[in-house]
């Protein structure tokens, strides 16, 4: 259907209704008309931008204190590699103009540049404490400064203030209030009535009856408008306006209707980002106290058999210390494991190898040499089904995927007659399932999502760190990817799963095609 605006429809209603002299007096009115509602659409702009301002500073203050946080750690041992590398990290999601690292004496350690040419700056300006908050934000015309303590566990390790690029939002929806619009409209009518008053007395009537017309057309849905906007200011984002007119007013509807969608997308958003930096947080912890705890044994090892290794050589007991030492070298293996797998995982998410075409046929018979040591005392089996696809992934992240599930497979075997590990894949919908199956110990169903969690050892009297599964789980999920585990229960097997979203997939073709 053709667009008709506003303008051409009251000069429609006036040619038909009134003479040349009336005609002339409702045109004038129209035009005031047209002015007041380009004021009101502006205002009603305005208003949604305020909306968005509220939003946009709570989201400010969240990613200043999840950055004070973040750079707690590096700070406080005055590592400028790593503080260098958080303020890249966020300029890829924040328009960053500067940013600057403050140490506890208010002077600049890093500016995040390669020269680093604000190295000793004395910063000017009240820094954040936490009578404030914490936190400051000052707006300027075209920018952003984020002040906030770089903080944990109530101890300051330093500031940082970042300059952002985004100017942020200046109206309110308040400056829309029904009694605004009612003001503005009872003004329309005085000057209708004042140009109706220069004419005939059937020329008032004609006028009228415009004014009717208008009143119904856009003062109604103007305030109809004016009330969704109060609304959206509330916080109430299911208020969608139902005026479906194929004309500014229309498209100035549709616009509030997108707007309110785009806020609830956000909010959701950000609820989603909130229970994630939860999850990440509890995991934190949980680390911490692995780490210590794990670290803390074997070192409490090498110190009580270092002191008997002193004592048997003294009394020439030479036997006693080739086991002393036999004990304190197996602490520090123990140790080193544990370290190399905290390293590994530290790197999932920094460290991307570019994505190739790979045949997972290779991958799996590349992992199964890897782990001969393994499957050979223990005669386990290995069958590989014959038309494993090729995949478009990382090489090497994947070839650890497939090792650790197949070490995992092998691990726990327990007293099986006939072990065998089958590695193989299957339809299921639009995805691809990728699997390693066993027919071990199993899993009870209340611990297959356990199994996955970092530091998480069902037996704990079993060799490894508990860090293997977490890692699978992490490179698969950064790949986009889904991992997940299958068991009926104990002594029934296991059957580790993963995904790779279609994007990352190469067309469907059997690696013996390939080759």
């Amino acid at each position: 259907m053709r667009r008709t605006s506003i303008g051409t429809r009251y000069a429609a209603y006036v040619a038909a209704l009134a003479l040349a002299l009336v005609a002339v007096a409702l045109l004038a009115a129209g035009a005031i008309a047209l002015s007041q509602m380009r004021v009101v659409q502006a205002e009603l702009r305005d208003a949604v931008a305020g909306a968005r301002a509220a939003d946009d500073e709570r989201a400010l203050d969240g990613a200043a204190r999840y950055l004070g946080l973040h750079l707690f750690n590096p700070l406080y041992q005055l590592d400028v590699e790593r503080l260098n590398e958080t303020i890249q990290q966020t300029r890829s999601w924040l328009p960053v103009v500067s940013f600057v690292v403050v140490d506890r004496d208010g002077r600049v350690l890093t500016d995040g540049t390669l020269a680093n040419s604000r190295y000793g700056e004395d910063v000017p300006g009240a820094l954040p404490h936490d009578e404030d908050g914490g936190v400051t934000i000052a707006r300027r015309s075209s920018e952003t400064e984020l002040r906030f303590r770089v903080a944990a566990g109530g101890m300051t390790a330093g500031w940082a203030i970042v300059t952002l690029a985004e100017p942020p939002w200046q109206a309110s929806l308040r400056t829309l209030e029904e009694k605004r619009t009612a003001e503005l409209w009872s003004g329309h009518r005085t000057s209708l009535i004042s140009l109706g008053g220069l004419v005939l007395v059937a020329t008032l009537g004609l006028a009228l009856l415009t004014s009717l017309l208008i009143s119904r057309t856009l003062a109604r849905p103007l305030t109809e408008m004016s009330r969704a906007a109060e609304q959206i200011a509330a916080g109430n984002l299911d208020h969608p306006l139902t005026l479906d007119s194929p004309d500014e007013l229309g498209d100035l509807a549709r616009s509030l209707n997108r707007m309110a969608c785009d806020l609830r997308a956000h909010e959701e958003a950000l609820r989603a980002e909130r229970g994630d930096l939860a999850r990440k947080n509890a995991e934190l912890e949980r680390f911490n106290y692995t780490v210590s705890h794990d670290l803390k044994s074997p070192l409490v090892t090498i110190r009580g058999f270092a002191g008997l290794a002193g004592t048997d050589l003294a009394a020439g007991r030479h036997d006693a210390v080739r086991k002393d030492l036999g004990r304190i070298v197996a602490a520090a293996d123990k140790m080193h494991r544990l370290l190399d797998d905290l390293l590994e995982l530290s790197r999932i998410g920094r460290v991307v190898h570019p994505p190739e075409d790979v045949s997972l046929a290779d991958l799996v018979k590349d992992a199964i040499e890897l782990l001969k040591g393994s499957f050979e005392p223990k005669g386990v089996a290995v069958h590989v089904a014959a038309d494993l696809p090729m995949v478009h992934a990382d090489r090497r992240r994947l070839l650890e995927v497939l090792q650790n599930l197949l070490e995992n497979a092998a691990k726990f075997m327990g007293a099986q007659a006939q072990p065998k590990v089958e590695v193989g894949w299957r339809q299921d919908g639009t995805e691809r399932v990728f699997y390693v199956r066993d027919n071990g110990r199993g899993i009870e169903p209340r611990f297959l999502e356990r199994v996955f969690g970092l530091f998480e050892k069902l037996d704990p009297a079993c060799d490894g760190t508990g860090v293997g599964l977490a890692l699978v789980r992490r490179i698969i999920e950064a790949h986009g990817g889904r991992a997940w585990a299958e068991s009926e229960g104990p002594g029934r097997g296991a059957t580790f799963c993963f995904t790779l979203p279609s994007a990352s997939l190469a067309e469907a073709v059997p690696a013996a095609a390939a080759s």
